[in-house]
């Protein structure tokens, strides 16, 4: 019961099912980082209190989606709610909400008024960069704050790249408002297929935690 009860949860909050099975102890990265994350746990009232959430930077395969989800995954059996997504996914239901009272109403539930809320890959969608993307991140941002919700952000851009893309009001908000973690070392997402593919020739079935 207890399996499905978090699996249901997790899924409402937009936790993926490979992000489901897996715990703390399968990031294999740096440590000091891990330890700054987990005290962000412990001491998440007196954070949030404040607007502050995580901006979690470094090259692919670091364990920053890892992480954040780990941590979402904490807030998400103690009661909170919480929404991941990516940004590229936040402008599409912003422009839904343009036509829609349902989507506009269903943006300002999840994206604006979760707890938490989760921004994933932040950068990629910056190919086609356009007023609205800048104007948007703003917005969403400078709102959460001012209400004391916490944004979390995922990204392979440097703060300062961040600055250039999203602004320079944005990139003061950030620093401001957010524990910043540059996530170093090798790409370990091989080592990850190795276990996972291990795990599937013994028939082993992780649980969801």
């Amino acid at each position: 019961m207890m399996q499905r009860q978090l699996h249901k949860h997790y899924l409402n909050a937009g936790i993926g099912t490979t992000y489901q099975r897996l715990d703390f102890p399968d990031y294999d990265g740096d440590k000091e980082v891990l330890s700054a994350l987990l005290r962000y746990i412990e001491g998440y009232e007196r954070y949030a209190a404040r607007g502050i959430g995580l901006l979690l930077t470094g090259s692919y395969g670091t364990g920053k989606t890892l992480l954040a989800n780990l941590i979402l995954k904490e807030f998400v059996k103690q009661g909170y709610r919480v929404f991941a997504t990516t940004f590229a996914q936040t402008i599409d239901m912003l422009t839904a909400g343009w036509k829609s009272n349902d989507d506009r109403r269903y943006f300002q539930r999840r994206f604006v008024d979760s707890e938490i809320l989760l921004l994933d890959d932040v950068g990629r969608e910056l190919r086609s960069k356009s007023n609205l993307t800048e104007s948007t991140f703003d917005t969403i941002l400078r709102t959460r704050v001012q209400e004391g919700r916490p944004t979390f952000i995922t990204t392979n851009m440097s703060p300062e790249e961040l600055g250039d893309g999203y602004g320079s009001a944005v990139l003061s908000l950030l620093k401001e408002h957010s524990i910043v973690c540059e996530m170093t070392g090798e790409d370990f997402r091989p080592l990850s297929n190795t276990r996972t593919l291990k795990e599937i020739r013994e028939g082993e079935t992780r649980p969801i935690f």
